[in-house]
């Protein structure tokens, strides 16, 4: 794992576990993912499998989308490490929603 991907999953798990508060949200099993995958693996395959993670309707419910994995795959230094469509799909989606970051 590069530095940058570790960089990625520790950003991703401070998010996730700033988000345990919310009613709904389901940390447990995605810091277990993001430990084990690592943050990257994780984020692909929510991306293939869901085009989006699988808290981000709860997250977006809360108003708070600013923790999402979305969010950090569309910043600006994480772009090396995903394909342009992945960050364009998640770049459209927050839009959809009305983040703009």
């Amino acid at each position: 794992m590069t530095d940058m991907e570790k960089k990625f999953s520790a950003e991703w798990m401070k998010k996730t576990e700033e988000s345990q508060g919310l009613d709904g949200y389901n940390a447990a099993r995605l810091l277990k993912e993001i430990g084990e995958r690592g943050g990257v693996s994780v984020a692909k395959r929510a991306l293939d499998r869901n085009g989006s993670s699988e808290n981000f309707e709860i997250l977006k419910k809360h108003n708070r989308l600013d923790l999402s994995m979305e969010a950090l795959v569309v910043k600006g230094e994480y772009g090396s490490l995903f394909d342009d469509s992945e960050v364009n799909d998640c770049l459209e989606l927050l839009c959809e929603c009305g983040y703009f970051g």
